[in-house]
């Protein structure tokens, strides 16, 4: 999750900074370097790039920080232009937990409040619900959320088109499922079954970042699974 006492453009000075330290040559960026670029606090910085890593936009090694190819589209234009760098992050970031996440949870046409936006994001009610208030900045900042004239947002036409998909799709599966089958034989070598490595206790007691990280693995490994049963 983003950190709390940063605003969303500033941690993408951080991403521009990486960019332009990795173009003179440098293989990794180090966080004297990011508080050399950017005069933020180093208490503020470490936060900040565990969340630009956890979201695709930098990745992170022994000898420091590098900004990915998604990266390094978006902090390229930050610096010269930006609301053409804000369409190119919203690109990108399609491919984000966090997108998907949004229009899993946020109906098309509702206007709604951060707070409110936050609430129905948040995976569980014990979640602190601030670090989910300033993500919100960051799907304004990707323009995947916009604020009308009365200080309230909604998806963007984009991320409504995307939400509107997703549920008719998951309408239909679940007709799918109500209507009657006759199972086939099963003629096939057993499959490899996706069990939860944690109890629904434990579940429950993650932080929201850890939340974040078991379902993106989850997530990835039952992608290679289906990849390796195709």
């Amino acid at each position: 999750m983003p950190p709390v006492d940063i605003q969303a453009d500033r941690q993408m000075d951080l991403l521009a900074a990486a960019v332009t330290t990795c173009a003179t040559g440098r293989s990794a960026v180090k966080i004297r370097d990011f508080v050399r670029e950017t005069g933020l606090d180093r208490r503020d910085v470490t936060p900040a790039l565990r969340f630009l890593t956890d979201t695709g936009l930098l990745t992170s090694g022994p000898a420091g920080w590098t900004p990915t190819v998604s990266g390094v589209r978006v902090g390229q234009l930050w610096t010269a232009n930006r609301e053409a760098a804000r369409t190119v992050f919203g690109e990108v970031w399609r491919d984000s937990w966090v997108y998907q996440l949004l229009i899993d949870s946020v109906h098309p046409g509702v206007a709604l409040s951060a707070d409110e936006i936050a609430k129905a994001m948040r995976p569980y009610r014990t979640s602190q619900l601030t670090p989910w208030v300033h993500l919100v900045d960051w799907l304004e900042l990707a323009r995947y959320v916009e604020r009308d004239d009365d200080g309230h947002l909604r998806l963007s036409q984009a991320a409504s088109t995307d939400a509107g998909a997703g549920a008719e799709k998951a309408t239909h599966g679940k007709e799918e499922d109500d209507e009657p089958q006759t199972p086939a034989p099963d003629t096939s070598s057993p499959q490899l079954g996706l069990v939860l490595p944690l109890s629904m206790d434990q579940l429950l007691h993650l932080s929201a970042e850890d939340y974040g990280a078991v379902m993106r693995s989850l997530a990835t490994i039952y992608d290679v699974l289906s990849r390796q049963r195709a």
